[in-house]
């Protein structure tokens, strides 16, 4: 299984998911910050799973967790996570 490594991008993602959802529901936010980490965790251990988005970027896939959708690339013993990101943005900039 490769080691699950977070890019700067997504951390910072998942601390702005989780302080959007909390301003109205604590532990909702919570709650969501940690299916998103689930599922991040799932494609370390399937990087298979999701889709091919190779459109944006070499190597890109991804999964979604309700309107969140986390951008991953395998490298070589590790999966990164590079993104986590509503469905409705556009990315350019991945």
């Amino acid at each position: 299984m490769p080691r699950l490594r977070y890019s700067a991008a997504s951390k910072e993602d998942l601390t702005e998911i989780a302080r959007f959802i909390a301003k109205d529901k604590p532990d909702a936010a919570r709650k969501w910050v940690a299916k998103l980490r689930q599922r991040c965790r799932l494609a370390a251990k399937h990087p298979d799973i999701g889709d091919d988005r190779s459109d944006l970027g070499e190597r890109i896939r991804s999964t979604y967790v309700g309107s969140y959708i986390i951008f991953f690339r395998e490298n070589d013993d590790t999966l990164e996570i590079v993104r986590i990101l509503r469905g409705d943005l556009e990315y350019p900039f991945l």
